[in-house]
């Protein structure tokens, strides 16, 4: 009885797992499709191109800007054009020359900035046209002994700036060495060179001036300093002096006095004398 009742069970159990066989899911995993890689090659050749529209664009866009500012100007040329009035000639008479007398040589007042370079401490008019300066050298090295003192547009009141001297060829002064240390020994060694100051020169720098030298001998005691004038404006005029063989100066300071005056031939220019 036992073994017949056992059959049927075991036929049930095979219909059962047939069935979940039938019903079983499949669990299909997908990889992830890879995209193709464009070969590098490629890449360069799309950034050249890229770059290659970019340029034509910015040379089309050069080209018109050039081509609209071209026309602007042509436009602003015609609408403003006037009729053009020619400066009234200056007439330069062959060797006119350019020279300061005490009423200009008293309103030279511009030197150096380096406090500790040499300096005019005081001026004073003397008899005639002429004014004498107490200049100071704190030493005899190259920086404590040169000096030029001017009217400039630099600094100081700029009286004598902007003068028009065009019709001048040469700028001059008379130039005398009064004395070295309240000494006028003749027989002192120590020499300047000196000279007049106009400027802007013809070489574009802001002033020059010729060299002369100075001494307390008779030969070069009273020198005249003549420097050729080639700017149509003053930017700076005055005079220049500096010791010649340092050596020969001493090194603890010297005190000179230098008195300038117009030249004899020398015309005192078109200042204005109310600044």
């Amino acid at each position: 009885m036992k073994h017949g009742i056992a059959v049927p069970v075991l036929i049930l159990i095979m219909f059962a797992v047939g069935c979940a066989e039938k019903q079983r899911v499949k669990v299909i995993f997908l990889q992830p499709r890879e995209e193709p890689k464009a070969p590098a090659g490629a890449l360069h050749a799309d950034r050249s191109e890229e770059l290659r529209k970019k340029q034509a664009e910015w040379q089309k866009a050069r080209k018109s800007y050039s081509a609209e500012t071209e026309r602007i100007r042509t436009s602003l040329a015609l609408i403003s054009k006037k009729p053009v009035v020619a400066d009234k000639p200056v007439e330069s008479l062959p060797g006119r020359t350019l020279t300061l007398e005490s009423g200009q040589l008293v309103r030279l007042d511009w030197s150096s900035l380096n406090r500790r370079g040499a300096r005019v401490e005081g001026k004073r008019v003397v008899s005639g046209p002429s004014v004498e300066f107490d200049i100071y050298f704190p030493s005899n090295s190259p920086g404590s002994c040169s000096l030029s003192f001017v009217s400039s547009g630099a600094g100081g009141r700029g009286t004598l700036v902007g003068a028009d001297v065009r019709a001048y060829e040469v700028f001059a002064l008379k130039l005398t060495l009064v004395s070295i240390n309240g000494r006028s020994d003749p027989a002192l060694k120590q020499k300047l060179v000196a000279g007049a100051v106009i400027g802007p020169t013809a070489e574009g720098r802001l002033t020059g001036y010729e060299p002369v030298t100075l001494s307390l001998a008779a030969s070069e005691r009273t020198v005249t300093a003549k420097t050729p004038v080639s700017t149509p404006e003053i930017y700076e005029i005055g005079f220049h002096i500096h010791a010649l063989n340092h050596e020969d100066w001493d090194p603890s300071g010297s005190r000179i006095v230098l008195r300038a005056e117009p030249t004899e031939a020398g015309q005192t220019g078109p200042f204005n004398s109310s600044k």
